[in-house]
């Protein structure tokens, strides 16, 4: 009688180990590859056979990764049927029928076998939207064409080592050397697809809701989606404009509400748009004082803290608006109190002033 034992508490293997003896455990990758959308353009002349009129020629291409893996045939121009597994492919392109195994995937068909490749398959030229046979963007990285032709008497030559051109967010245009007296001009594009774009979005908070007249007003407009956005508003209180950037300043000049939108666009519908109502006071300026300090005129008062007045002159109080005289622009400080002085002229008999906000 034989008797086995068995420990109910068998030593555990590191990590490490276990994975070495388990070669089928893979861990998962936690690293996403990117998957540049666009398009890779295959040149390629092939320098014929010297063959007979009645010789019938084959010609094939597909891609591979880097590695050799094969993902799909991209072009072929042989029999009249499209039947990738019939033996009479792997009879004149046995390099292609090794890589693709049982892949029946093609992008493309020409036409059944020629008498010769000029003006039917030379030059090759075709354009690979970079999906697989599942029509899934492959990942960025390198990958390889590949070209093989023949006559109807058997095994053709293949480019050597693949067409290698890698596939990124940035473009490259690759070409490489003849090989012998079987390909030319062999060269490789790569073109990534424009990013797509993104409907802008307002992050930014509405504008603040009160302004006064005379007090400069400031708000930076925000928005996330594609460069470049534009930003426009509708009703703003009269002083205050929207920069294209987004940025709303100026000085209100006259009081009231205001209730308005402001505008984000860059093309790509739909616009944002974010509602705004500002209030806009009115607070006036008062003279306090008017005196003479030497020979200057000091008047003084007081008015909105922070804001902008503007001092004009003139020769008659009921003269108007256009005949006055601008002197200055000055700031009421952050109190609300003002002075202005001005060089007084006694030869003048009369001299009117005017604060004006803004």
């Amino acid at each position: 009688m034989n008797i086995a034992c068995h420990d109910p508490h068998p030593a555990r293997l590191p990590w490490k180990r276990l994975a070495l003896l388990l070669p089928g455990l893979a861990l998962a990758s936690t690293t996403a590859l990117a998957q540049t959308a666009g398009q890779a353009r295959l040149e390629a002349r092939i320098l014929d056979y010297t063959g007979t009129s009645n010789t019938r020629h084959w010609a094939i291409v597909w891609v591979t990764t880097a590695s050799g893996t094969f993902i799909k045939t991209l072009w072929l121009q042989g029999e009249s049927y499209n039947d990738l597994l019939d033996p009479h492919w792997a009879d004149h392109c046995g390099v292609w029928a090794a890589a693709r195994g049982t892949s029946t995937a093609l992008d493309g068909y020409t036409s059944a076998t020629a008498q010769t490749y000029t003006g039917t398959n030379s030059p090759i030229i075709l354009t690979w939207n970079c999906r697989n046979a599942a029509n899934a963007v492959v990942a960025d990285g390198d990958y390889k064409f590949w070209v093989q032709y023949a006559e109807n008497s058997g095994q053709g030559p293949y480019t050597t080592s693949g067409l290698t051109w890698t596939k990124s967010p940035t473009g490259a245009t690759n070409t490489y050397p003849n090989q012998g007296a079987n390909f030319a001009d062999m060269r490789v594009t790569w073109t990534p697809a424009p990013p797509a774009t993104v409907a802008p979005t307002i992050t930014s908070a509405a504008p603040p809701g009160s302004g006064t007249v005379g007090v400069a007003y400031n708000h930076t407009v925000t928005a996330t989606g594609t460069a470049p956005i534009a930003f426009t508003a509708s009703n703003l209180p009269p002083g205050l404009v929207i920069s294209p950037a987004g940025v709303i300043s100026g000085l209100p000049n006259t009081g009231g509400a205001y209730n308005g939108a402001i505008r984000a666009a860059n093309g790509t519908p739909p616009d944002a748009l974010q509602a705004f109502s500002i209030a806009v006071a009115v607070v006036p300026v008062t003279i306090g004082a008017v005196g003479l300090n030497g020979n200057n005129l000091v008047i003084s008062g007081t008015g909105p803290a922070n804001g902008t007045y503007a001092v004009l002159a003139g020769s008659n109080v009921g003269q108007s608006s256009s005949q006055w005289t601008p002197l200055a622009t000055n700031s009421i400080n952050g109190a609300g109190v003002f002075s202005f002085s001005t060089p007084f002229d006694a030869g003048v008999s009369n001299r009117y002033y005017r604060l004006r906000m803004p």
